[in-house]
């Protein structure tokens, strides 16, 4: 197995992506809270928000990391 090579033949797209990139701009969230700047009191976590990262389990630390981080101020 330690010599077995998976080369990629091609995409499924789009449709069946993993990661999309879009949602709420972090620049328009505080870094801290997580709470909108543009309406207070009204926050943001997980996917919803403009980020990113590797595949492997990374969208969930996000979730939850994020969810956390929220929950300490609403």
């Amino acid at each position: 197995l330690a010599d077995w090579q998976v080369v990629p033949a091609g995409t499924e797209g789009y449709r069946t992506a993993e990661v999309t990139l879009g949602g709420i701009d972090t620049r328009e969230v505080s870094s801290k809270t997580l709470e909108s700047l543009k309406a207070p009191g009204l926050y943001f976590i997980g996917e919803v928000l403009d980020v990113s990262g590797h595949l492997g389990g990374f969208n969930f630390q996000w979730a939850w990391a994020s969810g956390y981080a929220a929950a300490q101020y609403v």
